[in-house]
Protein backbone atom coordinates (compact mmCIF):
# COMPACT_ATOMS: atom_id res chain seq x y z
CA UNK A 1 0.00 0.00 0.00
CA UNK A 2 1.66 3.23 -1.29
CA UNK A 3 1.58 6.90 0.88
CA UNK A 4 -0.29 8.14 -1.44
CA UNK A 5 -3.48 5.40 -0.84
CA UNK A 6 -3.11 5.91 3.00
CA UNK A 7 -3.42 9.83 2.02
CA UNK A 8 -6.26 9.85 0.15
CA UNK A 9 -8.35 7.07 2.36
CA UNK A 10 -7.91 8.78 5.30
CA UNK A 11 -8.61 11.98 4.22
CA UNK A 12 -11.60 10.71 2.39
CA UNK A 13 -13.08 9.15 6.17
CA UNK A 14 -12.23 13.11 7.69
CA UNK A 15 -14.47 14.35 4.53
CA UNK A 16 -17.30 11.76 5.21
CA UNK A 17 -16.91 12.41 8.95
CA UNK A 18 -17.16 16.04 8.40
CA UNK A 19 -20.43 15.70 6.51
CA UNK A 20 -22.24 13.34 8.34
CA UNK A 21 -21.47 16.19 11.44
CA UNK A 22 -22.62 18.74 9.27
CA UNK A 23 -25.69 17.00 8.17
CA UNK A 24 -26.75 15.15 11.83
CA UNK A 25 -27.78 17.90 14.94
CA UNK A 26 -27.25 15.64 17.45
CA UNK A 27 -23.76 14.48 16.53
CA UNK A 28 -20.30 16.03 16.21
CA UNK A 29 -17.63 14.24 14.45
CA UNK A 30 -14.56 16.79 15.76
CA UNK A 31 -12.61 14.76 17.95
CA UNK A 32 -12.81 11.19 15.37
CA UNK A 33 -11.54 14.13 12.26
CA UNK A 34 -8.66 15.40 14.45
CA UNK A 35 -8.03 11.61 15.39
CA UNK A 36 -7.84 10.79 11.96
CA UNK A 37 -5.38 13.19 11.01
CA UNK A 38 -3.15 12.50 14.06
CA UNK A 39 -3.59 8.86 12.87
CA UNK A 40 -2.50 9.57 9.08
CA UNK A 41 0.59 11.47 10.78
CA UNK A 42 1.96 8.41 12.58
CA UNK A 43 0.87 6.08 9.86
CA UNK A 44 2.97 8.18 7.18
CA UNK A 45 5.91 8.38 9.68
CA UNK A 46 5.84 4.54 10.50
CA UNK A 47 5.85 4.22 6.57
CA UNK A 48 8.40 6.57 5.70
CA UNK A 49 10.76 5.12 8.88
CA UNK A 50 10.24 0.98 7.99
CA UNK A 51 11.19 1.70 4.54
CA UNK A 52 14.23 3.70 5.53
CA UNK A 53 17.79 2.26 4.63
CA UNK A 54 20.60 3.90 6.32
CA UNK A 55 22.86 2.24 3.85
CA UNK A 56 21.03 3.41 1.22
CA UNK A 57 19.94 6.84 2.06
CA UNK A 58 19.27 7.96 -1.36
CA UNK A 59 17.12 5.51 -2.74
CA UNK A 60 15.23 5.62 0.55
CA UNK A 61 14.94 9.41 0.70
CA UNK A 62 11.74 9.11 -1.38
CA UNK A 63 9.85 6.42 0.69
CA UNK A 64 10.60 8.71 3.74
CA UNK A 65 9.45 11.72 2.07
CA UNK A 66 6.48 10.31 1.10
CA UNK A 67 5.72 8.67 4.35
CA UNK A 68 6.10 12.27 5.73
CA UNK A 69 4.00 13.96 2.94
CA UNK A 70 1.35 12.05 4.58
CA UNK A 71 1.55 12.45 7.80
CA UNK A 72 1.83 16.65 7.01
CA UNK A 73 -1.27 15.92 4.45
CA UNK A 74 -3.53 13.96 6.83
CA UNK A 75 -3.41 15.94 10.15
CA UNK A 76 -3.33 19.10 7.68
CA UNK A 77 -7.10 18.09 6.33
CA UNK A 78 -7.79 16.80 9.96
CA UNK A 79 -7.08 19.67 11.58
CA UNK A 80 -8.55 22.13 8.81
CA UNK A 81 -11.78 20.49 9.32
CA UNK A 82 -11.66 20.53 12.74
CA UNK A 83 -11.30 23.97 13.05
CA UNK A 84 -14.17 24.50 10.10
CA UNK A 85 -16.63 22.60 12.41
CA UNK A 86 -15.42 24.21 15.29
CA UNK A 87 -16.61 27.83 13.09
CA UNK A 88 -20.27 26.47 11.45
CA UNK A 89 -20.89 23.93 14.34
CA UNK A 90 -19.99 24.59 17.83
CA UNK A 91 -19.44 21.32 20.08
CA UNK A 92 -23.45 20.05 21.46
CA UNK A 93 -23.57 20.60 25.14
CA UNK A 94 -24.33 17.67 27.29
CA UNK A 95 -28.03 18.52 27.69
CA UNK A 96 -28.05 18.30 24.03
CA UNK A 97 -26.49 15.75 23.66
CA UNK A 98 -28.90 13.47 25.70
CA UNK A 99 -31.56 15.28 24.09
CA UNK A 100 -30.65 13.95 21.00
CA UNK A 101 -29.83 10.85 22.52
CA UNK A 102 -33.78 10.28 23.41
CA UNK A 103 -35.12 11.45 20.39
CA UNK A 104 -33.58 8.86 18.60
CA UNK A 105 -34.40 6.49 21.20
CA UNK A 106 -38.09 7.96 20.42
CA UNK A 107 -37.82 7.57 16.81
CA UNK A 108 -36.74 3.89 16.98
CA UNK A 109 -39.27 2.75 19.74
CA UNK A 110 -41.64 4.37 16.97
CA UNK A 111 -40.59 2.55 14.26
CA UNK A 112 -40.41 -0.40 15.82
CA UNK A 113 -44.23 -0.41 17.57
CA UNK A 114 -45.18 0.66 13.92
CA UNK A 115 -43.35 -2.36 12.44
CA UNK A 116 -45.35 -4.56 15.12
CA UNK A 117 -48.59 -2.86 15.89
CA UNK A 118 -49.20 -1.35 12.25
CA UNK A 119 -51.86 -3.31 11.18
CA UNK A 120 -53.67 -2.71 14.06
CA UNK A 121 -52.69 1.04 14.27
CA UNK A 122 -54.27 1.57 11.15
CA UNK A 123 -57.42 -0.35 11.82
CA UNK A 124 -58.12 1.97 15.02
CA UNK A 125 -56.83 5.06 13.00
CA UNK A 126 -59.98 3.71 10.55
CA UNK A 127 -62.44 3.03 12.89
CA UNK A 128 -61.40 7.01 14.67
CA UNK A 129 -62.08 8.41 11.25
CA UNK A 130 -65.57 6.49 10.90
CA UNK A 131 -66.32 7.38 14.24
CA UNK A 132 -65.66 11.13 13.18
CA UNK A 133 -67.43 11.10 10.11
CA UNK A 134 -70.73 9.22 11.79
CA UNK A 135 -70.36 12.33 14.43
CA UNK A 136 -70.30 14.46 11.27
CA UNK A 137 -73.78 13.02 9.85
CA UNK A 138 -75.07 12.89 13.20
CA UNK A 139 -74.74 16.96 14.01
CA UNK A 140 -76.25 17.14 10.59
CA UNK A 141 -79.03 15.16 11.02
CA UNK A 142 -79.71 16.89 14.61
CA UNK A 143 -79.55 20.27 13.54
CA UNK A 144 -81.61 19.67 10.64
CA UNK A 145 -84.25 18.10 13.31
CA UNK A 146 -83.96 21.00 15.43
CA UNK A 147 -84.84 23.44 12.42
CA UNK A 148 -87.71 20.99 11.52
CA UNK A 149 -89.20 21.12 15.13
CA UNK A 150 -88.88 24.96 15.61
CA UNK A 151 -90.62 25.63 12.07
CA UNK A 152 -93.35 23.06 13.48
CA UNK A 153 -93.52 25.69 16.70
CA UNK A 154 -93.55 28.26 14.56
CA UNK A 155 -95.85 27.33 12.59
CA UNK A 156 -98.49 25.94 15.61
CA UNK A 157 -97.68 29.52 17.73
CA UNK A 158 -99.15 30.68 14.30
CA UNK A 159 -101.93 29.04 14.39
CA UNK A 160 -102.80 29.13 18.36
CA UNK A 161 -102.87 32.58 17.62
CA UNK A 162 -105.23 32.72 14.77
CA UNK A 163 -107.69 30.55 16.42
CA UNK A 164 -107.26 33.26 19.83
CA UNK A 165 -108.21 35.62 17.57
CA UNK A 166 -110.64 33.63 15.63
CA UNK A 167 -112.31 33.19 18.73
CA UNK A 168 -111.85 36.72 20.30
CA UNK A 169 -114.11 37.58 17.20
CA UNK A 170 -116.81 34.98 17.75
CA UNK A 171 -116.92 35.97 21.31
CA UNK A 172 -117.00 39.36 19.73
CA UNK A 173 -120.00 38.74 17.96
CA UNK A 174 -121.67 36.99 20.79
CA UNK A 175 -121.47 39.91 22.63
CA UNK A 176 -122.56 42.00 20.28
CA UNK A 177 -125.30 39.95 19.55
CA UNK A 178 -126.20 39.71 23.64
CA UNK A 179 -126.58 43.43 23.55
CA UNK A 180 -128.70 43.54 20.62
CA UNK A 181 -131.05 41.11 22.06
CA UNK A 182 -131.21 42.82 25.30
CA UNK A 183 -131.61 46.20 23.48
CA UNK A 184 -134.73 43.84 21.39
CA UNK A 185 -135.84 43.01 24.94
CA UNK A 186 -135.90 46.49 26.13
CA UNK A 187 -137.87 47.09 23.27
CA UNK A 188 -139.97 44.92 23.35
CA UNK A 189 -141.09 45.42 26.74
CA UNK A 190 -141.32 48.97 26.16
CA UNK A 191 -144.06 48.50 23.66
CA UNK A 192 -145.99 45.91 25.72
CA UNK A 193 -146.37 48.89 28.67
CA UNK A 194 -147.15 51.12 25.97
CA UNK A 195 -149.93 48.75 24.36
CA UNK A 196 -150.96 47.89 27.77
CA UNK A 197 -151.28 51.67 28.57
CA UNK A 198 -153.24 51.97 25.48
CA UNK A 199 -155.79 49.21 26.26
CA UNK A 200 -156.49 50.47 29.39
CA UNK A 201 -157.26 53.66 27.92
CA UNK A 202 -159.20 52.41 25.55
CA UNK A 203 -161.50 49.91 28.17
CA UNK A 204 -162.17 53.06 30.52
CA UNK A 205 -163.23 55.04 27.60
CA UNK A 206 -165.56 52.25 26.56
CA UNK A 207 -167.11 51.41 29.92
CA UNK A 208 -167.44 55.90 30.14
CA UNK A 209 -169.70 55.91 27.29
CA UNK A 210 -171.43 52.62 28.10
Amino acid sequence: MTSNTITVGISAMIVALFILSMKNRGRNFKNEIVSLGILGTFVGIAMGLYHFDVTNIKESMPQLLGGLKTAFVTSGIGISFSILLSIFKPQATKKEEVIYALEEVVKDFNKNLTEQFGDNFKQLNDAVKNMILWQDNYKSHIKESEESISHIIKELKHISLAKESEQANIQKLIDNLTASSDKVKISLEETTDIVKENMQLLLREANGRL
